[in-house]
């Protein structure tokens, strides 16, 4: 009787089990479909959510302070100190060691790492899962010539000027990195296409580049003005107004010809000055 009671209670217990997973089914049949098409559509990432690190290099001081605070020891940093100027070799995080507790952020005195959102580093090679996180290794054009000025300081010389332009808006191409990415442009500094776009204060900028622009083009319709005899034998610097300028003659084919035009204005310019003939 016993064997014959299990038997039923079984086949009981296994209708229940049945009748209650699809009237969970049941319940979610009519209701819209909430499956995300990943990768081609992806849920939300809560702004607390820790992946993988980004490093901010120009900030950067070479303090390894992230490195020793990180409790399985996968941050590994090589670099040559130049006085203030760092010369990168290596600064790699090992994920297969990585367990993302974020203890290597608040430590950096120059808030220069970061935990982006970023999540996908799933792969084959377990090799590639040291990432490096330098933007270029080695020593910039603006790193050299820093190095070169404080050698020449030190020894009492003379520091020659900044180049014009000043540092390039972005970051230097240097030696690529193995694993990093390597920023590089084209792009003229300051220009709206490079790294660092357009300066703050182009808007001001712009009409005072345009001024001289302005007097360079004034300058040779002057010139032929003062040239040219006014009507009734007026000279140019008397009293009466001089005539509206006459169009820029067809430059001369030959290099006397230019000669003579550079020599005729120059001798209107001295005309026009107090106690010139």
């Amino acid at each position: 009787m016993t064997g014959i009671r299990d038997y039923f209670g079984n086949i009981a217990s296994a209708l229940t089990s049945t009748v209650k997973g699809m009237g969970v089914t049941a319940r979610h049949m009519g209701r819209d479909a909430i499956t995300v098409q990943y990768p081609h559509a992806r849920l939300p990432i809560p702004p607390s959510y820790r992946g993988i690190h980004v490093l901010e290099q120009e900030k950067c001081i070479d303090c390894r302070l992230c490195a020793k605070a990180c409790p399985v020891d996968c941050i590994e940093i090589e670099s040559v100190h130049h006085g203030r100027v760092l010369e990168w070799q290596k600064f790699t995080i090992d994920y297969k060691k990585c367990i993302f507790c974020e203890f290597c952020i608040p430590p950096c005195p120059k808030d220069c790492i970061h935990m982006t959102a970023e999540y996908e580093a799933a792969t084959e090679h377990p090799d590639s899962m040291i990432e490096d996180l330098l933007t270029w290794t080695g020593l910039r054009a603006e790193d050299k010539r820093e190095i070169e000025a404080a050698e020449l300081k030190k020894a009492g010389q003379a520091v020659p000027p900044m180049p014009p332009g000043g540092k390039p808006g972005g970051p230097a191409p240097g030696t690529a990195s193995s694993f990093g990415t390597q920023t590089a442009t084209t792009a003229a500094p300051g220009s709206p296409a490079a790294p660092g776009g357009a300066p703050k204060h182009a808007a001001a900028a712009a009409p005072a580049a345009a001024k001289p622009a302005a007097a360079a083009t004034a300058q040779p319709a002057a010139a032929a003005a003062a040239v040219k005899p006014q009507a009734g034998g007026v000279s140019p610097t008397g009293a009466t107004p001089p005539a509206p300028p006459a169009p820029a003659p067809a430059k001369p084919p030959s290099s006397a010809g230019d000669m003579a035009a550079k020599i005729a204005a120059m001798k209107a310019k001295l005309g026009q000055k107090p106690g010139g003939s």
